[in-house]
């Protein structure tokens, strides 16, 4: 009898520990933070190399792109997430992600903002910068939100 209450003592032990654990575990996960950093790619033709094509730009000895990095983040339905943007590259970017109630928001050289929202909707969002939509302003800029749906 008293090895039966020695094992029965351990396994409840170990499902508190498990559902302990566990959920610590669980709420640690429904946190998501990121940090995105601006970048500046600059092409520029060394002296008697020929030009390149730039889209819709034609032939150029110079080309600019503007980026975010990293530009992809996969995210849970449900989680709480913790976006941070810093601007090391650009005078500013205007930072749009209206999915989540981010909408056309500044953010200046050397500024680093923060914006705090629940993915409470799955898909494939944009981050966009509203200063280079498009190959004539340097663009497009932008990165991407996955919200899985689990």
């Amino acid at each position: 009898m008293k090895g039966k209450r020695v094992w029965a003592v351990a396994l409840l032990g170990a499902v508190v520990g498990f559902l302990v654990l566990g959920t610590e575990r669980g709420q640690a996960q429904s946190v998501k933070e990121f940090l995105l950093v601006t970048g500046e790619w600059q092409w520029k033709a060394k002296p008697g190399e020929a030009p390149v094509v730039d889209r819709d730009s034609g032939s150029v000895t110079v080309m600019t792109r503007y980026t975010y990095d990293p530009g992809f983040f996969v995210v849970n339905k449900g989680d709480n997430v913790v976006l941070k943007i810093h601007n090391l590259k650009g005078d500013h970017h205007i930072v749009d992600l209206p999915a989540f109630g981010i909408n056309e928001v500044k953010v200046v050289r050397g500024e680093e903002r923060t914006f705090r929202f629940k993915a409470d909707k799955a898909g494939l969002f944009v981050i966009d910068c509203k200063n280079h939509v498009n190959p004539k302003k340097e663009g497009p800029m932008a990165a991407y939100l996955l919200v899985l749906d689990r």
